[in-house]
C-alpha cells in the first residue's frame, strides 16, 4: 500500500471474524479482489457463539472447509425446556436424517478452532489481502467508491481505496458510528452471565445428556452441550447482581454446585452480558454496507447470533459479485438491507418469544406458562423442529411473498450417473443461478429459456437422471428430499438464487418462462421476449 497512491480493491472488509472472513472468503472464491483489515493480531481464544446450523454448514461448504470443520463440531442435542415443577414444557430437537440441506440443522462448534480454519482458507487466497493488526481510523465516500485510512503495526496511516466496503466490526462497530448509523431497540434486554466450563472425563456421565432450559422463576438457567468435554452455562442475573462487569469465581461456582464442583471442571470463560436485540435502521450509506454483530445482535435462545451474520454474508457476496462485474446495477445492493433487515427482525421475534418462556420471574405467571404450553400440545409434550421456526425472506428479490419462495432450497444428495458417487448437489453444479426441474425438459423447452438462462447466467438441472438434456445436467436423487419437496409444493421447477434461497416456483412450461423473466427484470439484467415461453 503506497502512502502516495492509495492501492485500489474491490471490497475491503472491516473485522476479521467470523463474518468478514466468510465473506471475504465468498468474494475470493469469485475472483473478488479484497482487502481486509483487524485491528487484532490473532483470533481470540476463548468461546464465544456456540452454535450453528445448516444454512451456516453450507456456506462453509462452498467456501470448501465443512469437512475440515468436523474434529470442532458437534451434532446439536435436543433441547428440552422443563417448567417450574422441573418437568418438561417444550421439545425441541432437528428430526432424523436426511435432512433438508444435507447437513444437520443444528452444531455446537469450538469457536477458536473454526476461525483459525476459516482464516487459513482465506489467507491462501491469492487474491485477498489480510492486514492484521491493522485499524481502520477514517472513511470517506470517494470517486467511484470509498477511501479507508488504515494504521497498520508501525503506525504509519496509509490509505486504501475499495470500491465498496463492508464492516464486519462487531457490536460496538467504530465504522456504524463513525457513519452517524443507528441501532433499533427490539425491546428485549436482561442481564446473564455464560459460563463455559471444561469437564473433567469422570464427571462428563453425571451431567445431562440433553440441552436444558431450566424455566425455573427463581433463577432462569440454560445448560448446552459442546463437543468434547465443552459444557455451557447462563445463568439469568438477579436485580442485585446485574450491574455487576465480573461476577466472583466463588459465587460462580455456587450457580454450578447442582451440576459440578471445583475439581470436577475448570472455569474455561466466565463474561457477563446483557441480552438485548437491535437491528439497523439503515443498512448501506453509499459504497459502506454493515454485517453481523454490527449491523444486529439478539439474544442466544435460538442460538442464532453468529448464523444471521452468516447469511449477511451469504446475501451479500453475490450481490456484490453480481455488480463489480457489471452483471447488474448498483442498486441490487439495495436489497441487501432489504431483505435482511425485516428477516432478521423476525428472527429476533421468535427469540424474544422463546426468551420471554425462559425469562418469566413471577412463580404464579411462570405456573399458568407451564399450564397453557402442554395444553396446547394436548397434554403430552411433542417434540418440534428447531429449524421451523426460522423465518425465510418476505421482502426483496423473490418471486412472492409465499412459501417456498423466498426460503432456502433444499440440497439432495446425488449421483451424476450410475457409476459415480454420491455427493452433494451444491458440489456438482456452478455457483449461480439454478433452473432446478424435477423432470427432464424438451429442446424446444430450453431453446424458450434460452436467453433469459443466459442473461441470468443460470444452469438449468433436472433429477431425471436416466434422460439427458443438451443444456441442462442431470442428476439422480438418492434420499428423496428433493422429489417430496416438489410434491409438498406443489410445483416442477424451482429458481435458486447464488445463495441458495428460492426465487421463486412453477408448475409449467410457460410459467418457467414468465419466472425467468421476472426475475431478469428485478435483478435489471436484460431479458428476451422469447422467454416469455
Amino acid at each position: 500500500m503506497s502512502p502516495t497512491k492509495p492501492a485500489s480493491f474491490d471490497v475491503a472488509i472491516v473485522g476479521f471474524g467470523p463474518v468478514g472472513a466468510a465473506l471475504a472468503a465468498l468474494l475470493g472464491r469469485r475472483g473478488r479482489r479484497v482487502v481486509v483489515f483487524d485491528k487484532s493480531e490473532t483470533v481470540y481464544p476463548l468461546p464465544r457463539a456456540f452454535a450453528l446450523d445448516h444454512e451456516a454448514m453450507r456456506t462453509f461448504q462452498e467456501i470448501g472447509i465443512a469437512d475440515l470443520l468436523a474434529p470442532h463440531t458437534m451434532r446439536y442435542r435436543p433441547t428440552l425446556y422443563q417448567g417450574q415443577d422441573g418437568e418438561p414444557i417444550q421439545h425441541f430437537d432437528m428430526g432424523p436424517a436426511p435432512w433438508p440441506l444435507a447437513w444437520a440443522p443444528s452444531y455446537t462448534f469450538n469457536q477458536p478452532a473454526l476461525e483459525a480454519t476459516l482464516r487459513a482458507a482465506v489467507q491462501a487466497m491469492p487474491n485477498v489481502q489480510v492486514h492484521l493488526g491493522s485499524e481502520v481510523t477514517g472513511l470517506r465516500e470517494a470517486e467511484g467508491g470509498a477511501v479507508l485510512a488504515v494504521a497498520g503495526r508501525d503506525g504509519v496511516p496509509q490509505e486504501v481505496h475499495a470500491r465498496y466496503v463492508v464492516a464486519c466490526d462487531g457490536g460496538t462497530s467504530p465504522t456504524r458510528k463513525r457513519l452517524g448509523l443507528q441501532l433499533r431497540s427490539l425491546e428485549f434486554d436482561e442481564p446473564w452471565i455464560v459460563v463455559d466450563m471444561r469437564i473433567a472425563e469422570s464427571k462428563l456421565a453425571q451431567l445431562p445428556a440433553t440441552n436444558i432450559q431450566y424455566c425455573n422463576p427463581a433463577r432462569p438457567c440454560t445448560y448446552v452441550v459442546g463437543p468434547g468435554n465443552h459444557r455451557r452455562w447462563e445463568f439469568l442475573l438477579l436485580p442485585h447482581e446485574a450491574e455487576q462487569r465480573e461476577m466472583p469465581q466463588q459465587a460462580i461456582w455456587q450457580l454450578l454446585a447442582p451440576w459440578v464442583a471445583p475439581g470436577e471442571a475448570s472455569i474455561w470463560r466466565a463474561a457477563t452480558y446483557r441480552f438485548h436485540a437491535v437491528v439497523l435502521e439503515q443498512w448501506r450509506k453509499g459504497p459502506v454496507l454493515l454485517a453481523g454483530d454490527s449491523a444486529h445482535q439478539m439474544p442466544p435462545f435460538l442460538a442464532q447470533g453468529m448464523c444471521q451474520g452468516l447469511r449477511d454474508a451469504t446475501n451479500l457476496a453475490w450481490k456484490l459479485d453480481w455488480v463489480l462485474t457489471g452483471r447488474a446495477p448498483d442498486s441490487l445492493l439495495d436489497s441487501y438491507g432489504d431483505e435482511r433487515g425485516p428477516q432478521v427482525q423476525d428472527v429476533t421475534a421468535t427469540v424474544k418469544r422463546l426468551g420471554q418462556i425462559i425469562c418469566e420471574r413471577d412463580p404464579a405467571k411462570a405456573a399458568e406458562r407451564d399450564r397453557q404450553l402442554r395444553a396446547v400440545q394436548g397434554g403430552q409434550v411433542r417434540m418440534q423442529l428447531r429449524q421451523s421456526l426460522l423465518p425465510g425472506i418476505h421482502h426483496g428479490l423473490i418471486d412472492s411473498d409465499t412459501a417456498p419462495a423466498g426460503t432456502p432450497f433444499p440440497q439432495p444428495v446425488v449421483r451424476a450417473h450410475s457409476e459415480a458417487p454420491a455427493r452433494m448437489l451444491d458440489d456438482l453444479v456452478p455457483n449461480g443461478f439454478l433452473l432446478v426441474l424435477r423432470d427432464a425438459p424438451l429442446a424446444a423447452q430450453l431453446d424458450q429459456w434460452a436467453e433469459s438462462l443466459a442473461s441470468l447466467q443460470a444452469q438449468a438441472v433436472h433429477l431425471d437422471g436416466l434422460t439427458q438434456a443438451a443444456g441442462a445436467q442431470a442428476f439422480t436423487e438418492q434420499d428423496g428430499v428433493l422429489a417430496g419437496w416438489f410434491a409438498q409444493h406443489g410445483c416442477t421447477a424451482a429458481l435458486v438464487r447464488p445463495d441458495h434461497v428460492v426465487f421463486g416456483v412453477a408448475e409449467s412450461p410457460a410459467q418457467i418462462g414468465a419466472m425467468l423473466a421476472r426475475a431478469c427484470e428485478a435483478l435489471g439484467v436484460a431479458r428476451a421476449t422469447a422467454s416469455l415461453g
